[in-house]
């Protein structure tokens, strides 16, 4: 058996859980593994020296990454964490008590083990595959005036292996799945879709039925437009979807849709079933476009409700914020909450999440 699970290991990589020992989570999360590097900055001169737009985002050589990391770090302070998307609201959910596990890969470096040795000090429950003779994915974050400015290089997290999800799904001890006819979510970031949209599709085409549902973020605008004709078969699929504003009014300009709300009505009537849309706007608040009468229940007619943002005083860094709120409303969603509440409750939990220097609570 030993040498079972040490052959099992030098494949798939071996997971930061023992395997086997976690019964299925509630909420399954699938993303990019990232070691977060972020930084405060007092003025944008280090931003306008390296030609970085304030606010923007995108992926960066790992070179140009390590050269930033080490020239910003003469000057500011460096807050290191476990980054990326789905593992941010996998932590979170973490935070307020909803158990969730987390899917992604690493390299075969000291990042890796850097990761790995934090995530069990959090006690967060993810499955890395490591991936030999790549390095570990990194993002570097600029927070300057409230306003994040990111790069990021996803490393190993982009050759996550279909293998790995399918050995583990159709193993009985060790299974991600629970039974269809109890509630599961299973989540998948947009930024996951680069070049895994062959795990993605099973994911979908296998494992997402009754009550089983999919949930997708749209993550960025750039990848609305890159990933468009993938993102949009998901989305097709999802029973939740959530992105900001920006990157709503991307998936509008790829759909040749006049309005976000002309959108999410036209993502409706192409559904079979509820479905529950959740765009965010920052200060501005969350613009909900739903079918959803209830749990058990077929679509209804569509419903538009806007919530404003609960104020916030003492912003330090908006870096997660959408994440913290996908972690919110699972979390409540889990515990039966009305969806007015689910909303308004992860609102707070955003809100909470932007007072501190990267995604966490304090």
């Amino acid at each position: 058996m030993e040498l079972l699970k040490f052959a099992y290991e030098k494949i798939f990589g071996a997971d930061t859980e023992t395997e086997g020992q976690c019964a299925p989570c509630q909420v399954v999360c699938f993303g990019n593994v990232l070691l977060d590097h972020t930084f405060q900055l007092d003025d944008p001169e280090l931003l306008q020296r390296h030609n970085l737009e304030p606010g923007s985002k995108g992926e960066m050589e790992l070179e140009e990454i390590e050269k930033l990391v080490t020239d910003a770090s003469n000057s500011a302070k460096c807050l290191v964490n476990p980054g990326g998307s789905a593992l941010n609201t996998t932590r979170i959910l973490k935070k307020l008590g909803t158990e969730a596990q987390f899917f992604g890969s690493v390299g075969s470096d000291k990042r890796a083990e850097q990761l790995r040795d934090v995530l069990r000090e959090q006690c967060i429950n993810a499955r890395l595959q490591t991936i030999d003779d790549t390095h570990t994915g990194q993002c570097i974050c600029f927070i300057y005036k409230d306003n994040p400015t990111m790069y990021a290089n996803i490393g190993a997290s982009e050759k996550f292996s279909l293998e790995e999800i399918s050995r583990i799904a159709n193993n009985n001890e060790q299974t991600f799945l629970r039974p269809i006819e109890r509630k599961q979510i299973l989540y998948i970031e947009g930024f996951f879709l680069t070049r895994r949209t062959d795990v993605c599709g099973h994911l979908v085409e296998n494992y997402v039925r009754s009550r089983r549902r999919l949930a997708v973020n749209l993550s960025a605008p750039y990848i609305v437009q890159q990933q468009s004709k993938t993102l949009l078969k998901l989305i097709e699929r999802a029973y939740f979807v959530f992105g900001n504003l920006k990157e709503f009014e991307a998936l509008c300009d790829v759909t040749d849709c006049k309005s976000v709300e002309t959108l999410g009505r036209q993502l409706l009537e192409q559904s079979s079933g509820p479905k529950i849309i959740l765009v965010t706007n920052g200060a501005s608040g969350v613009r909900l476009i739903t079918n959803y009468v209830g749990e058990k229940e077929p679509a209804g007619i569509v419903l538009i409700e806007d919530f404003k943002a609960p104020r916030v005083e003492n912003v330090v860094d908006a870096t997660g914020a959408g994440d913290a709120f996908v972690a919110g409303f699972f979390h409540n969603w889990l515990q039966k909450r009305s969806i007015t509440e689910c909303v308004r409750n992860a609102m707070d939990v955003a809100a909470t999440v932007i007072t501190q220097l990267g995604c966490n609570l304090p």
